[in-house]
């Protein structure tokens, strides 16, 4: 038997093995659940408008890897809406296009576009700046796409805002171009928080476990190089 088919033979051993071992993907989940929508009109402006929010999963770390806006009726956007993640000292992490139509997958009343997954660490504290973030949405002024007024049914847990009494804070930019929503919505009376646009949604995954692949790369080199070894001392031997 050579050395070629002894590999070959080994490989597919191994390649049967790591396909029992690595875990079935598990489908994104969104930042919160959608509850419907008012026939109030929201405010309409030329900007972004979009929520705050901080990781308190106790699992640790998350990779948010789309973004999405709301589609009223589910029939297809109007426009299309650019969408964008900042931290909270307004450096933008991600941003995507939602396209027009019905070409952006719709889930729960929300249109996704995917993005190069941002890590977003799990906060100790609601007071430290470093792991506060702010997601939002660019409308235009009596947007089509923005006549109704949507409503979360609670943000998935370990998603939060900056307080335990309130789910999030509205913040909101004026502007064209996906500016940077740098103002906070007013309370609507005192000890609560502001308006929260639900507008822009995100979805998220777990950080994924490290590679099977790298676990085994150690056994893997083994195993080659005592092919190796087996078929030169064949070789001398015959």
């Amino acid at each position: 038997m050579n050395l070629i088919f002894r590999i070959k033979h080994w490989l597919v051993v191994v390649s049967g093995s790591i396909s029992m071992l690595v875990p079935p993907a598990k489908a994104d989940t969104p930042a919160f659940a959608f509850a419907g929508s008012s026939t109030e009109p929201p405010p309409s402006f030329t900007g972004t408008r979009g929520w705050s929010f901080f990781n308190y999963r106790p699992e640790g770390a998350i990779l948010i890897t789309q973004l999405g806006v709301f589609d009223a009726g589910g029939d297809g956007l109007v426009n299309s809406h650019a969408i964008g993640l900042w931290a909270l000292d307004g450096t933008l992490l991600a941003s995507a296009t939602v396209p027009a139509g019905t070409g952006a997958p719709l889930i729960d009343g929300y249109r996704y576009a995917s993005i190069s997954p941002v890590i977003i660490p799990r906060a100790t504290s609601e007071i430290d700046p470093n792991t506060a973030f702010i997601l939002a949405a660019q409308y235009s002024t009596a947007d089509a796409d923005d006549l109704l007024t949507p409503f979360s049914a609670g943000l998935t847990p370990g998603i939060g805002g900056w307080s335990g009494n309130f789910p999030s804070i509205g913040w909101y930019g004026l502007g064209s171009d996906l500016p940077f929503p740098n103002r906070r919505t007013q309370p609507t009376m005192e000890g609560s928080g502001g308006r929260i646009f639900w507008e822009p949604n995100f979805q998220f995954g777990a950080i994924p476990e490290p590679s099977v692949f790298s676990m085994l790369a150690p056994g893997l080199l083994y195993l080659f190089v005592r092919q190796r070894k087996v078929y030169k001392r064949n070789e001398v031997e015959t």
